[in-house]
């Protein structure tokens, strides 16, 4: 039940910031999510495949998906894992921060990295949609990082062009050492279970 109450929340969150048109920015007026402040593109990054790194192996799963993420009609696997050990009773034994990942494993051998860092006083979410678009339904996967200073949201496509998967930036609040907005309060819940 927590789980699909966050993940409408973020379903919100990403309407709310998108809209929900399919309209053009042109038409709209408003900025780009793709652009900075001074209107100047940010450059889309591509996530390619890799063998899962060692410090990416050794992490404890949170929780993992299983569904077409990439459009080709046969399932991959989305991990989220964290440095956190777990206790007797299955319980995650947190300190102030710790490492985590996010990837999509499509075989054996191909894994697609989305999220890789050290998280300070926060989680990482991520959820899984179709965008239904006139051609038909496009997966989706949104990467939430929630820390004690801000909040970051990405959203990855799969793209056959570039075999990977675009990364967008949909909101960051940065941090307050990168004169960002330092959050004062968030209805996120704190720790995962």
């Amino acid at each position: 039940m927590k789980g699909l109450k966050l993940t409408l929340i973020f379903a919100i969150l990403i309407f709310a910031l998108n809209g929900c048109g399919e309209k053009s920015n042109v038409e709209t007026g408003t900025p780009d999510a793709t652009q900075t402040e001074n209107n100047e593109h940010t450059e889309e990054k591509v996530i390619k495949s890799q063998t899962i790194a060692d410090n990416i192996s050794g992490l404890t799963e949170v929780i993992s998906y299983v569904g077409d993420c990439d459009g080709d009609g046969t399932d991959e696997t989305v991990v989220l894992a964290t440095s956190a050990d777990r206790d007797s009773k299955g319980e995650f034994l947190w300190n102030d921060g710790q490492n985590w990942s996010l990837y999509v494993r499509d075989n054996a051998e191909k894994i697609y990295v989305l999220f890789d860092g050290f998280v300070q006083a926060g989680n990482v979410y991520f959820d899984v949609a179709d965008y239904y678009m006139s051609d038909g339904a496009k997966p989706a996967i949104m990467v939430t990082v929630s820390t004690g200073a801000g909040l970051s949201i990405k959203n990855y496509t799969f793209s056959k062009d570039d075999n990977g998967y675009i990364e967008k930036e949909i909101y960051d609040t940065r941090n307050a050492t990168e004169g960002g907005i330092n959050r004062r309060f968030t209805s996120v819940p704190e720790i995962l279970k």
